[in-house]
């Protein structure tokens, strides 16, 4: 941590030392694209909408503080208080980040959950009056609280406070509703962006969520998968709310927190990888992704603007190495050859791979050091010689809950006897259908904000969802039918396949990623002419 700091923080110039570039400079060395303009290392690791007050090196320097202390709690302490620890050390930090209203909104909506997901009436009342206060803090700034004003900030306690205490019992009288309830709040992400979408488009009002409240939607993916936990029977009915909190609240949570949110995934992948081996040796696997990170986060620009001048310099436009820039030059009507869409896509996908690799190497390797044995969320997708492999080692975790949530449930009540349409309908529900509206049409609302016209952004890329998911079908269906002969990238004779499988897998993803950036006049033929442009087809 001490070295992030010394790399993306003002720390150095505080202490009077000399700063990165000046350090590298002082070395002999000099490397482009790496520093800002203030001497330290531009950087994506970032903290999204914190308090107004606080600078960007501010915010890493608290992200980096809060690290370190969670690590060396859940090291030290006994293990009762490891987790609980980690709790308290994130809510700190969530508190100092983004303000005391926004940790109360994101503490009272998982109150929510937790309450319908593990009723026990002997806790209503204190949770009841819990909730409520939380509720008044999240609405109500404790500075605009006055003698006129105390009735209103009651109000929500008292309300609360006696739903919980007269209401939430006797819903267990009702055995069919409580599932249907239960259901509702896990997907309360989902049906607030639907319902305030139409609110919008129906009356032109646009509906602010506040900051904890999205906070907390931001995590829907991982509350989803605790609720298939819970069905399964995998959770613990008597389970605490401090255990419960144990799951959703970790410091590897509040960095880039609307990236890599599947991280973790419920509560029975978290708690059978806590402290699951030796705890050195998963601390040591943490601080090895950390480096990894580091070297993401340093020298990944650098890469990247090396990658184009090399090309530019062999004479292939690459349009900035974006596939929207690509777009909107073969919609201003440019000639674009192939080499240049096969390359543009090509070095964009590096450019995201990249960017995402630092971000979530740094998370998981946060989650390490912490004591969870964390699966890699992105593992070298370049190795991978086919579209399966491929979408696993590029989002792990994101593929686990596609396939938790929306394939299994197909799978295993479809086609039963057609194993061919069973596996055709399970990947299209997860891969297509449930990767655009559950995985992007949310995320999409809550980026623009909650307007009508925000749903038609994500439907005008439902091409790039199709032919994703068809692509791992028959990728699927092929290794079904055809089955290895040989470990891939083994060193013999067929090694040049793998390097060719290698590489069309990739560019076929960086290729349908044209159908994901559309231009507000692009058509689905205009996007699909370019795409064949990069098979040497024009149209």
């Amino acid at each position: 941590m001490a070295l992030y700091c010394y790399c993306f923080t003002f720390i150095a110039a505080d202490l009077g030392a000399p700063k990165p570039e000046s350090t590298l400079a002082s070395l002999g060395g000099s490397i482009s694209h790496v520093f800002d303009e203030d001497g330290n290392v531009g950087s994506n690791l970032v903290v999204s909408m914190t308090q107004k007050f606080i600078s960007n090196d501010v915010e890493r320097l608290v992200l980096f503080g809060v690290i370190s202390v969670g690590f060396l709690l859940a090291y030290f302490l006994p293990l009762a208080q490891k987790q609980p620890a980690l709790v308290v050390t994130t809510a700190v930090g969530i508190a100092t980040l983004f303000g005391y209203q926004a940790l109360a909104g994101l503490l009272f909506s998982h109150t929510v959950v937790y309450v319908f997901l593990h009723p026990n009436p002997i806790r209503y009342p204190w949770l009841g009056v819990f909730s409520g206060i939380l509720c008044s803090l999240t609405l109500h700034p404790l500075a605009d609280v006055s003698a006129t004003s105390i009735t209103t900030f009651l109000l929500p306690v008292l309300l609360l406070a006696a739903a919980y205490r007269y209401l939430l019992p006797k819903l267990a009288a009702y055995p069919r509703l409580a599932p249907i309830v239960r259901t509702t709040v896990v997907q309360s992400a989902m049906i607030t962006v639907c319902g305030f979408a139409l609110i919008e488009g129906l009356t032109g009002e646009q509906w602010k969520l506040p900051l904890g409240v999205l906070l907390f939607f931001w995590q829907w993916e991982r509350i989803i998968l605790y609720h298939v936990d819970y069905k399964d029977g995998l959770v613990p009915k008597a389970l605490s709310f401090s255990d419960y909190l144990a799951v959703f609240f970790m410091p590897a949570c509040i960095a880039n927190w609307r990236w890599g949110v599947t991280i973790g995934q419920g509560y029975h992948y978290s708690s059978s990888t806590f402290l699951c081996e030796n705890k050195n040796k998963i601390v040591l696997s943490g601080v090895n992704i950390l480096l990894i990170a580091l070297l993401y986060l340093v020298f990944s620009d650098w890469v990247r603007y090396g990658l184009i001048d090399w090309f530019e310099r062999a004479g292939i436009p690459v349009y900035q190495a974006s596939t929207r820039h690509l777009v909107e030059a073969f919609m201003s009507g440019y000639t674009i050859s192939t080499s240049s869409v096969l390359v543009t896509t090509l070095l964009d996908l590096v450019r995201w791979l990249m960017l995402w690799g630092s971000v979530v190497h740094f998370k998981v390797g946060i989650w390490r050091i912490c004591g969870y044995r964390m699966d890699p969320y992105f593992d070298k997708p370049w190795l991978a010689t086919n579209l399966v492999s491929f979408w696993a080692r590029f989002t792990f975790h994101y593929r686990e809950f596609l396939v938790r949530a929306f394939y299994y449930p197909v799978f295993f009540r479809f086609f039963r006897t057609k194993p061919v349409l069973r596996i055709f309908a399970a990947t299209m529900a997860s891969a297509c259908l449930g990767n655009m509206i559950w995985g992007h049409v949310s995320e999409e609302m809550f980026y623009r904000g909650m307007e009508y016209q925000n749903f038609g952004r994500v439907f005008d890329s439902w091409f790039y969802f199709v032919l994703l998911g068809l692509g791992i079908t028959l990728t699927e269906l092929f290794l079904l039918r055809f089955k290895r002969k040989r470990k891939p990238w083994s060193l013999d004779r067929f090694f040049f396949l793998d390097l060719l499988a290698a590489y069309c897998t990739v560019q076929f993803y960086a290729l349908i990623i044209i159908f994901a950036r559309p231009t507000e006049h692009s058509s689905v033929g205009d996007l699909a002419a370019l795409f064949l442009l990069g098979f040497g087809i024009r149209l």
